[in-house]
């Protein structure tokens, strides 16, 4: 993966992820932690909320990494991931960057990127980087 993505994916916490139900779809904002080896991004939810029923059902999930800004300034991801129950390492990297959420009964799972199409403005000529498992 390219190294700009990854200093992105880095720098933020939040993400949406879509899900869908037959012919509908589901939207949910999480917050991430980002474990790098794995090119997997974990999040904390509970199992009985809906995006994740939806999730267990269609583990390929879209997400979008985005922080709005002047058009100039854009920068976003647009990816795509499969949906699992998060590894002991992985709650090992989530709860060290979100400790308070030990306090919580929701369980973790993590969203192994296997597509993403990055989007920088600032870059000017290569503003879309492109990345494929």
């Amino acid at each position: 993966m390219d190294k700009k993505i990854l200093e992105y994916i880095k720098s933020m916490q939040l993400l949406s992820l879509a899900v869908r139900e037959d012919e509908e779809v589901y939207i949910a904002n999480v917050f991430y932690a980002f474990d790098e080896s794995n090119l997997a991004l974990i999040f904390s939810s509970y199992e009985e909320s809906k995006h994740i029923q939806l999730a267990f059902l269609n583990p390929k999930i879209a997400l979008s990494i985005a922080k709005e800004d002047k058009i100039a300034l854009l920068k976003g991801l647009q990816a795509k991931a499969l949906f699992k129950e998060a590894s002991k390492e992985q709650s090992r990297i989530y709860y060290k960057k979100f400790p308070f959420a030990r306090l919580s009964h929701a369980k973790l799972y993590a969203l192994e990127l296997f597509w993403a199409k990055f989007t920088d403005n600032t870059l000017m000529l290569d503003s879309k980087l492109e990345f494929k498992r």
